[in-house]
């Protein structure tokens, strides 16, 4: 029947429809395509809005064409059942007007009925209005034909009753034949309940066919955007990586590569001036190397009168020297040894970190490297009348033995330097499950809690004055930091007065 005639004017899968959705993914291609092979926007942010919108735009306009097209899905299958209803009211009530009008044909003509006449009449006019109404509704064209013939027939046989009247021998003869007014009306009534069982099973399939549609589109649309996001995300990373090994490159020291950042014109900026930090770099280290190669330079001079001053006194050029005239000639000059060698090795290698020096693990005993760097310190400690308590396990560990003897050798000065006159330090080394500890304690006013967080950054002096003829340079904690870290080992600071602990593995 033609309840749904409309129902084909824009179906889901028109080919408007169609080419509108392919126009769309073209579009959407296309303007991928622009972005990847012309050029960066001029920010990330836009360059990250953009990315959103063509992975976004496909979804979204997919999802506005599926709304209006189940929209009209379901206004259609409204109408269908609103056209449905009233074509099957109008039908049934052609079919109970046609019964009521052949019983009253039928009596009037066999009674002479007077009144069961009028009520013919009446049932007349009621069957045409009831044809009428249902003409005017949407029809299939077989069933609106059938409906044309039976009110014309109807028409007929009424005009040629009323001819012959009901008194007529011919009236019984017409009145019968509204039997088959009556069963062509039921006819049409089962004719309207299929044809309405036709239109239900059009819509189930028209929605079937909309959710394979749907569906498709889904899985045509999912592949794209996961392709544009996929491009973006490409677009995106390439910058932020360049800006990370860049970043990686000044913390690893490795200022020979200019850093270059291809992408949004802020983080070309920002490579830029990652570049320009590497620049500065490069000049402050150079200014380094040229500061220590002088400084080194300078500190040859008075070094070399040290030295030969500390040989005329040990050759007793200047008069005969009693034995504590000796001992402290022998430390002045092994002192200036020691000093002459730390500034050749500064010349040696002032432009070189020390941890790229490989570490010398050896097997070694740290109370003979202790007692050899209190050897040298002696001098230091009989001039502030400092005392030394020592607890010396003997015991072996695997390590560096210069940059341990180092490590010890600062810690002792900065506790003899922060130690008071007539004080006491305290050293102590044992072993502890796999490590060695190392304590070096002295009785100053220790280190106080808003410097512990600098203590060991380089050239970092605190509040507290120390002792002794010679300005520390802030560098001795940071020295042993380094040396420390570089064993695997970890460096602590005690609470109050001055204590520092050294954890050490042993390597065995």
């Amino acid at each position: 029947m033609g309840v749904l005639r409309a129902r084909c004017a824009l179906r889901w899968g028109s080919p408007w429809r169609r080419s509108f959705t392919e126009a769309n993914l073209a579009g959407t291609t296309l303007a991928f395509l622009v972005v990847m092979s012309i050029h960066y926007p001029k920010s990330f942010f836009k360059l990250l809005s953009a990315g959103f919108l063509l992975a976004v735009l496909p979804l979204v306009i997919g999802l506005l064409i599926d709304t209006v097209a189940i929209g009209r899905l379901a206004t259609q299958s409204q109408r269908a059942v609103y056209d449905a209803a009233r074509v099957s009211h109008a039908t049934r009530e052609l079919s109970e007007t046609a019964s009521s009008l052949e019983r009253a044909a039928q009596q009037s003509v066999v009674l002479h009925d007077a009144a069961l006449w009028d009520s013919y009449r009446v049932l007349h006019e009621r069957f045409v209005a009831a044809g009428a109404q249902l003409h005017a509704l949407p029809l299939e064209t077989p069933m609106q034909a059938e409906l044309d013939a039976l009110l014309e027939r109807e028409q007929q046989l009424h005009a040629a009753l009323l001819e012959a009247g009901m008194q007529a021998p011919l009236a019984v003869e017409l009145a019968k034949r509204h039997a088959d007014i009556a069963d062509s009306a039921h006819q049409l009534l089962g004719r309207s309940s299929g044809a309405i069982d036709r239109e239900v099973e059009s819509l189930r399939s028209l929605a079937e066919q909309t959710e394979s549609r749907v569906k498709a589109q889904l899985f045509m649309l999912l592949p794209f955007s996961i392709f544009v996001v996929a491009g973006f995300t490409y677009l995106l990373a390439k910058p932020i990586a360049q800006l990370e090994q860049g970043i990686r490159d000044l913390g690893e020291r490795r200022f020979d590569a200019r850093i270059e950042v291809s992408g949004p014109d802020d983080l070309e900026q920002l490579g830029r001036q990652l570049d320009w930090l590497r620049l500065r770099l490069v000049q402050l280290e150079e200014q380094k190397s040229r500061f220590l190669r002088h400084i080194s330079h300078e500190l040859k001079t008075p070094l070399t009168a040290l030295r030969e001053g500390s040989d005329l006194l040990a050759e007793e050029v200047a008069g005969p020297l009693c034995a504590q005239q000796r001992e402290i000639v022998r430390i002045l000059r092994q002192n200036s040894l020691d000093l002459q060698r730390l500034i050749e090795s500064l010349l040696r290698h002032g432009e070189a970190e020390f941890q790229q020096v490989p570490l010398k693990l050896q097997p070694l005993k740290p109370r003979e490297i202790i007692a050899g760097v209190v050897e040298k310190q002696k001098l230091a400690m009989v001039a502030r009348d400092v005392k030394l308590q020592l607890q010396l396990d003997d015991f072996v560990m695997c390590t560096d033995g210069e940059r341990f003897r180092i490590v010890f050798d600062n810690l002792l000065s900065n506790a003899i330097k922060f130690s008071p006159d007539g004080g006491t330090v305290s050293v102590s080394v044992r072993k502890t499950g796999s490590q060695a500890l190392l304590e070096v304690g002295d009785e100053g006013p220790g280190v106080a809690a808003a410097e512990r967080e600098h203590l060991f950054d380089p050239f970092y002096q605190g509040q507290a004055m120390a002792g002794g003829v010679v300005k520390g340079s802030g560098l001795g904690l940071s020295i042993a930091m380094e040396h420390v870290l570089t064993l695997g080992g970890q460096i602590d600071v005690g609470i109050g007065r001055g204590q520092f602990t050294v954890k050490l593995p042993l390597n065995l």
